[in-house]
């Protein structure tokens, strides 16, 4: 009664001394106490006073609108969201529920990214009740533009509010959504955003489980890189269960392969096994899938090898599986009986005695028979947990909500747990205490990526990921949680947290975490790269062009025809202008250029050094988005580096989102920055990062090439015969062709053709053995998919001159002119 009497009189505003007004506010605090309080108590049994409590909700949630001025918004909406938490509470309060649901959708369209965080974490909580699922699928299209925000917390509030919202009605439409969104998402997000459009399709497909087969088959194309193998474990499970689909499960899969090939390791693992389980339902002979796995067999893992050894026994046994067919799975099993791997090994040597039992052996390889009845495995993965949620809290309190309609996920512990502990306790009195930060670890920089970092003191632990394996997605590089981290929303403005209280103003970010190293850091990175010897260039005679070979062996046309002029040059990305003019006083200790070059045929290596810096780069690809992680070493023992900076000009066809840079790396220090990009479309011109910084009162400033080109984002181009292959080389070639005749560096010709062969491959142009009838020739075959332009393919043609050691002709074909100029620009680069 004494809390209802004291929010009564605050909400009036009447009789309030001007000390406890904050911006015109009663007391935003003690409403917010109150508020809490509240929470802890049952409705009140008084009509009086229940009737008084109502009021007060309803005047703060019709009373709030937006202001302004940023610290009377923060006041205004701590009250509110913590009234929308003690409405949720209360037995009779339904009537107000709407209205709740109404003030957060209007939230959703707010440009201030905490107001939308704190909505659709709220509407989370909401929708695990029933009665208002309705009213926020009216937000629907709101929630789905949040997938699409800036922000990473947003995206991943908005995905958990979208399942959480999804039923039977509009399952169908935010399953496409989600299919859609999987272009554009974060390699972050992909696992849970497969995890959870499987379940919901599952979960609404009892009617129609082909449905559910054919998303899980989408889903495992598009995530096979981040998700593990319960999902295409849960596809065979349910199409085993479900007689009636074992034809078209087939079907779908072989349509899949012939068309699309096998996108990852996953697919062709549900591929093999569906075949050689169903296949036989299939009205077309064995041979005709048999020889589109055969030629896949040898490019997998293991674990995929064993699956599809299965596959080809089982396809022995199907009806119509001639003598050749016979002939091609024997010689798979008698090659991969002396395999190292003893799995492997003992598997084909089981099925070759099998095979020479004859038809005996059908009772022993039946199909499999249907798995028990059990809850689905991919349930596990998104379990009930939302502790620091007071609105869930409440609602499972009074069981608003039944169990299976709730939907709560599993979460990273972020910091933002931490400023509503402080909140907590600013309004309780209690000074908050800042948290201690970890002792940094002393590593030998770029040592730990190379596996020569200092034993001195140990490498920070990763940090604790969910059950789900895959690809390590939160540490990805390796080099455990990013310090540098974007905070949380609550963290990164002094906004409302989900329990009402308003946060003291934040610090200033501190700058990025910093590693020591306890080890001599005159090579700062471990790498033993000594200073690049100076480039010598070649004579300026120009080059003979290699023999034609006889036009009856030329499959690929008459190459000689073309004109061999010089490939197109790229265009030089000019530096970013800086604000103030400045002389570069400070000189790079080694060869950028060699660095920039060693760069495009590895993964991680030197980018630049010089007396005070030294900078390292670690990249993985993954289909078309990549991360790239910089490691910047102050080598000085006793001096800052001052005002350091590093930009990168926008480039067309590329997304490029940058970490923020601190201002100022200590002596012996360390930080990493992250750099994530993603391919739109075929690109030329390779992007550059203007790096800068003061020390000494001396200014150095470099325009360094990034190895960020068009070959990164290639995979295996997937080919079934050499014919294929030539007529899409004459389809490329006559859409766009570049050639040029080039004298590789010395290296590269002393290793003769193999180790061109070798940095091909390393370029991501996989080279296909057997398709040029000269096999002193190269063929290569890739392709990438970009978020806009789909998918592009790109071969490369690679000719030896018999007289002239080191002598190469180079033609690179594709569909695309800016990939096949971009493709022979990196070439260039690479092999000159």
């Amino acid at each position: 009664a004494i809390c209802v009497a004291i929010m009564e009189r605050l909400t009036r505003n009447v009789d309030i001394p001007p000390e406890y007004l904050y911006y015109g506010i009663p007391s935003p605090w003690l409403q917010v106490k109150c508020m809490k309080i509240l929470q802890y108590f049952p409705t009140p049994d008084d009509p009086e006073l229940l009737d008084a409590q109502l009021k007060v909700m309803k005047t703060i949630l019709t009373g709030t609108d937006m202001v302004k001025n940023f610290n009377k918004n923060n006041a205004l909406h701590a009250i509110l969201f913590e009234a929308i938490n003690l409405v949720t509470s209360m037995d009779y309060a339904h009537e107000l529920l709407n209205p709740c649901v109404e003030l957060l959708g209007k939230f959703l369209t707010m440009k201030e990214p905490n107001i939308r965080y704190l909505a659709l974490n709220t509407l989370t909580a909401l929708a695990a009740m029933p009665d208002l699922r309705d009213s926020i699928k009216a937000y629907e299209e709101a929630v789905i533009s949040s997938l699409h925000d800036a922000d990473i917390t947003i995206r991943k509030r908005a995905l958990t509010l979208l399942f959480s919202m999804c039923d039977a009605s509009n399952v169908h439409s935010v399953i496409n959504e989600l299919l859609n969104y999987f272009v554009t998402a974060d390699f972050d997000i992909r696992e849970e955003l497969a995890l959870k459009t499987a379940i919901l399709a599952e979960r609404y497909s009892v009617n129609d489980r082909m449905w559910f087969i054919q998303v899980a088959l989408q889903l495992i194309e598009k995530a096979g890189d981040f998700i593990n193998d319960d999902l295409w474990h849960r596809l065979v499970q349910i199409a085993t269960n479900h007689p009636e689909l074992h034809a078209s499960t087939a079907q779908l899969m072989f349509v899949k392969l012939r068309d699309d090939g096998a996108a990852n390791e996953l697919v062709l693992r549900a591929v093999s096994y569906c075949l050689g389980e169903f296949g036989y339902l299939l009205p077309i002979p064995p041979s005709q899938y048999l020889d589109m796995l055969l030629p896949l067999f040898h490019g997998t893992d293991d674990t995929t090898r064993g699956i599809m050894l299965t596959a080809y026994v089982k396809i022995a046994l199907h009806r119509g599986c001639d003598q050749p067919a016979m002939a091609k799975i024997v010689q798979v099993f008698t090659e991969t009986s002396t395999s190292m791997n003893t799995e492997l090994q003992q598997r084909s040597l089981e099925y070759l005695a099998l095979l020479r039992l004859g038809p005996s052996m059908r009772s022993i390889l039946e199909p499999m028979p249907e798995y028990p009845d059990r809850a689905s495995v991919l349930e596990k993965h998104v379990e009930v947990e939302n502790v620091e949620s007071d609105v869930a809290g409440a609602i499972r309190k009074l069981g608003l909500a039944n169990g299976t309609a709730a939907a709560k996920v599993i979460e990273q512990p972020t910091a933002a747990g931490k400023w509503k502990a402080a909140a907590r306790n600013v309004i309780s009195g209690a000074a908050a205490q800042p948290a201690a930060l970890p002792a940094a670890a002393a590593v030998d920089l770029l040592g730990d990526l190379l596996g020569t970092a200092s034993t001195s003191a140990p490498a920070p632990a990763p940090a604790a990921l969910p059950a789900a394996s895959g690809v390590n997605l939160d540490d990805l590089l390796g080099i455990g949680s990013s310090a540098a981290a974007l905070p949380a929303p609550q963290e990164r403005l002094a906004l409302p947290t989900s329990s009402g209280a308003v946060p003291p103003p934040p610090a200033r970010p501190a700058p990025a975490a910093t590693t020591s190293s306890a080890a001599t850091l005159d090579d700062l990175l471990g790498l033993g790269v000594a200073p690049a010897a100076p480039v010598v260039r070649a004579a300026t005679t120009s080059p003979v062009a290699p023999a034609a070979p006889a036009a009856s062996n030329d499959i690929f046309g008459a190459l000689s025809a073309v004109t061999s002029g010089p490939a197109s040059a790229t265009a030089t990305v000019a530096p970013t202008q800086l604000t103030q003019p400045m002389s570069n006083s400070i000189q790079p200790t080694v060869n950028v250029a060699e660095c920039a070059k060693r760069l495009l045929t590895a993964d991680n290596g030197l980018l630049y050094e010089d007396a005070n810096v030294q900078i390292g780069l670690k990249t993985q690809w993954q289909g078309s988005q990549g991360r790239l992680m910089f490691y910047i070493g102050n080598k000085s023992a006793t001096t800052d580096l001052q005002a350091l900076s590093m930009t990168i000009p926008e480039t067309t066809g590329l997304r490029i989102s940058l970490q923020p840079v601190p201002a100022s790396v200590g002596p012996k220090r360390q930080i990493q920055l992250m750099l994530q990009v993603a391919i739109t479309s075929a690109f030329v011109a390779p992007p550059n990062v203007q790096f800068a910084y003061q020390i000494n009162n001396q200014r150095c400033a470099q325009s360094l090439a990034l190895p960020i080109r068009v070959n990164k984002f290639l995979s295996p181009m997937p080919i079934a015969s050499p014919q294929e292959f030539i007529a899409k080389w004459h389809q490329m070639a006559g859409a766009s062709q570049h050639q040029k005749i080039m004298d590789v560096s010395a290296s590269y010709a002393n290793g003769g053709t193999e180790s061109v062969a070798n940095a091909l491959n390393n370029m991501r142009l996989t080279v296909q053995k057997g398709l040029d009838p000269n096999p002193a020739n190269l063929v290569a075959g890739s392709r990438f998919v970009g978020e806009r332009c789909g998918e592009t393919l790109v071969a490369a043609r690679v000719e030896s001159d018999a007289n002239v050691r080191g002598r190469y002709r180079f033609t690179v074909a594709s569909m695309d002119a800016n990939t096949s100029a971009a493709v022979m620009d990196t070439l260039v680069a690479a092999l000159s």
